[in-house]
Formats: C-alpha cells, structure tokens, sequence
C-alpha cells in the first residue's frame, strides 16, 4: 500500500513532479512506481494509417522509464524500490485505473498551463481531470515547486451536510500526522454573512472531529471561494492544501467556476485532492 504513482511523460512539468515525488517518498519511506501512458494515435484521415507504430510505444516508453528508475536508485539510497510500467490508452482512465487496482496510496501529478487562464478554461489539465474522478489521494504540483518539508497544511473545508458521513476529516487527520504538520482548516463565506443554525451545527462538528489535531480555524469572508483560499495561502506560510473536488451537474460547471480548476491552476503550492 506504502506506493506512490507519478505519471510520466518525460516534459519538464512531469520531470519537476517526479522530483516532488522522490523527496516525498523518502520522507515517507514509501515506494516510487512509474507509469507511462501512451496515448493512441488519431488515424490519418488521407492514409488511414497512425502517426506511429502503437508496437513500438511501449517498448520506447520502458526504456526511457528504465533509465530514470536506474537513475533514482542510482542517487537516492533512501529510495528501496522502483518500478515502472507503459501502457497504452486514454490518460486519464488509465491512471485512475492502475491507481485502483494497485492499491496506490498517493499519485504525484504535475499541472501543464498552470497559471494560464485559456488552458484552464478551454484545454485543462490530465492532472486535475484525474483528480475529480479518483478515490486515491493525488498531490498536484506547480511546475518548479520543489519539495519541503510541509510544515502548515490548509485544509479548505467547506460547511458540506455529508461531512458527518463521509471520510473527509478523518483523511486531513491521517495526512496531518503523516506529514506531521501543523493544520489550518480554512471556512469561505460571502461578506456579510452570518452562520446559520446548520453551518453553526458542521462547525461544532468540524472542530470535535479534529480536537486531537493541532489546528487553527478560519473563516474569511470572499464572496469567490477559490480568490478566498488563494489570497490566504498567497499571505500565510502554507506548504500544502487539501481540497474534497464536488460533483455538480452539467448546468453548475457551466456557470460556476470549479474551485478545485482555479486553485489547482493557480496555487503557488501543490494542492492536494481528496474524496470522502
């Protein structure tokens, strides 16, 4: 279970999260897997024939992932294992795919456009379509973000009914004691408003929930939730945050914006993704 999966497309946003991933794993102790995924070519419309041999992908994509496996072990004696794998299909439903059935504990992803409004509208990122639909937890990294020690997590919590139900306080303690940070459990509201009897109740439970984590609460007033969480982070010493991605329907995401798009795009730390 002690594994870590970085998917690997040798660009220098995957290499940069790779790095991520190595200093991670050694603080950890944890497994390093690799995992290449070939995308399967568009026919030619005019030759009916692929842009490349789909035979060949996989053995080109194992010997790149070969030489960086040996190239790890090679300079970190901390790292025990390496193993690495290519396989051919979409990107996302195969990384979500081999997450679950090999019981991978955490995915390491960089983000390509990060800080690009038009990727983050039009083209979006593999990493963060991953992590809307993973039960694994996934840690996106900014490109040229380098490791360190987490020593304050943000935890963006947000005044949800299922809170009570599902797993999502229990996985921000397990992942505050694991990184052994310090934890800030952050609330966005509108300006000018006022707790009411329900949110008042979520609260009280937040707080009983997370009593034995050492933690600070806040609640900041932004009427654009992802602006709240960014301008926090921007203005605290915050190493990491958490956030539970929200299943809406068609008619929301067109028009409401996707927290976890706009911090993912635009968080100057990784983010870490969760599901209750």
């Amino acid at each position: 279970m002690n594994k870590i999966l970085i998917p690997c497309d040798f660009s220098d946003t995957s290499e940069n999260a790779l790095n991520y991933a190595v200093e991670l794993a050694k603080y950890l102790n944890y497994d390093l897997v690799l995992l290449h995924v070939n995308q399967i070519p568009a026919m030619n419309s005019e030759f009916g024939i692929t842009s490349y041999e789909i035979a060949d992908a996989i053995p080109n994509s194992q010997e790149s992932l070969k030489e960086l496996a040996d190239k790890i072990l090679q300079n970190e004696p901390l790292i025990s294992g390496v193993t690495y794998y290519s396989e051919i299909g979409n990107a996302t439903d195969t990384i979500i795919d081999y997450a679950k059935r090999n019981d991978i504990a955490i995915i390491v992803m960089g983000i390509s456009g990060h800080g690009n409004k038009l990727m983050k509208a039009f083209l979006g990122s593999t990493a963060v379509n991953v992590s809307k639909k993973t039960e694994t937890p996934l840690i996106i990294v900014p490109p040229d973000v380098k490791y360190k020690k987490n020593q304050n997590i943000a935890y963006a919590c947000d005044y949800d009914e299922h809170i009570e139900s599902n797993l999502s306080l229990i996985q921000v303690r397990y992942i505050n004691m694991l990184l052994g940070a310090n934890l800030h459990v952050l609330h966005v509201v509108p300006e000018n408003h006022h707790l009411n009897t329900k949110e008042s109740h979520l609260d009280s439970y937040v707080e009983h929930s997370l009593e034995n984590a050492a933690h600070k609460t806040y609640i900041i007033t932004d009427n654009n939730v992802s602006e709240g969480l960014l301008s926090f982070i921007e203005n605290h010493d915050i190493d990491l945050i958490v956030i539970e991605p929200k299943k809406h329907s068609i008619f929301h995401n067109i028009f409401y914006p996707s927290v976890t798009n706009e911090v993912a795009f635009f968080s100057p730390v990784p983010v870490l993704t969760i599901h209750g």
